[in-house]
């Protein structure tokens, strides 16, 4: 049998299905983004998707009871998509998959309803890209959906809701729509789930028609501090280095496969790691290895590597002059584009543009010109 369950990460849909109204759990969400992933850019129809529990299990980065699956596959099968298309009072409604198939040697079959074509398949504008990574550790099934929302608008820098559309779209009880309630236990959920596990960072603010809130706004940023980027900085520049103490003064380290440990041997499990890395992420600012100044951190981070190096540039000398190097007996204003290219301000043309690269990052590192903003 072929695995249809890929090692891709990154499921692919329309705005117009990230902003359709439905009611879904957390998992059915999961296996959802999970199943998106097994669709090829290629692929011009959808094809029966082929896998075994134990791939979808270890794709979802947790077990499923026989029980648990079957009911969740109901629910989703029960509940169908409406989409907001064209005139207000239009509407369509469509199922996720037209089957599922569990067959006695634990190998699950599905395909997506051909309905939806146009929504997974069809995708050349308005549609967004989310990494399970930052995605399935979210527990809030709202919280889930509001990141797809606000992913939609990460490049605008904010998006504005009305509470009413929001009950709506999300589906949210009757017990929750009050206000304070909503804005509790899924609004402000939805700012600390984000900001803690993805690549964004949303800030909440309210719009009032006299003393009721009607509208929400979110705005967007690029998240530096997310869960996923701080455990991948640790595992690239702290190798082996002294993370943080516990009370009873045993050292937090990582190893070179990426693992925590402890100075002493102790064995560390995969739930227990889990948990220290929420921690450590948490407690960021008073972790041992970041005592230096904020400016040693930052060189000490960007100048790890020529690729964090390059990204430096690209965050901070966008159109602005970087130094001034001599090349063929020419005197080269050098700066970066914002797709990272590299150029002269006087026009002249670039030859062996890795090259500069390569000695821009040797001058850094050597500390021969001021590259690095106080």
């Amino acid at each position: 049998m072929k695995n249809s369950l890929t090692d891709r990460n990154y499921a692919k849909q329309s705005y117009t299905l990230v902003n359709a109204r439905m009611s879904l759990t957390r998992l059915e969400i999961d296996i959802l983004l999970v199943l998106m992933t097994t669709i090829d850019k290629n692929d011009e129809d959808f094809k029966d998707y082929q896998f075994s529990v134990k791939e979808l299990e270890d794709k979802l980065g947790h077990t499923l009871q026989s029980k648990q699956l079957r009911t969740t596959i109901k629910s989703l099968m029960s509940k169908p998509i409406e989409l907001q298309r064209g005139e207000k009072n239009e509407w369509e409604i469509v199922n996720w998959f037209s089957y599922f198939k569990y067959s006695r040697n634990g190998i699950l079959t599905c395909r997506f309803d051909k309905f939806l074509k146009p929504f997974l398949l069809e995708l050349k504008k308005r549609f967004i890209i989310s990494d399970l990574r930052m995605i399935l550790p979210i527990k809030s099934s709202y919280s889930k959906r509001i990141y797809l929302f606000l992913k939609e608008y990460s490049k605008i820098g904010s998006r504005t809701f009305e509470i009413e559309e929001m009950h709506k779209t999300l589906k949210v009880p009757k017990g929750m729509q009050r206000y304070d309630n909503f804005k509790r236990q899924i609004l402000k959920k939805a700012e600390a789930d984000i900001n803690k596990f993805t690549d964004l960072e949303v800030k909440l603010s309210e719009h009032k028609l006299g003393r009721k809130v009607v509208k929400v706004t979110y705005t967007i940023k690029k998240n530096k501090n997310d869960l996923k980027a701080f455990i991948k900085t640790i595992r690239e520049l702290y190798i082996n280095q002294i993370l943080h103490f516990t009370k009873d003064n045993r050292a937090i380290k990582c190893n070179e496969k990426g693992y925590l440990y402890y100075d002493d041997n102790s064995y560390i499990d995969k739930k227990e790691a889990y948990k220290l890395w929420e921690y450590l992420h948490e407690n960021r600012e008073n972790l041992y290895i970041f005592k230096r100044s904020e400016l040693e951190n930052i060189k000490y981070t960007y100048l790890a590597n020529i690729d964090f190096f390059k990204e430096y540039l690209k965050e901070n000398f966008v159109h602005k002059k970087i130094t001034q190097l001599k090349q063929n007996d020419r005197l080269l204003d050098i700066s970066i584009f914002p797709n990272g290219r590299l150029y002269d301000m006087n026009g002249e043309t670039l030859y062996d543009e890795e090259d500069i690269l390569r000695v821009l990052y040797r001058l850094a590192q050597e500390g021969k010109f001021g590259i690095f903003l106080e």
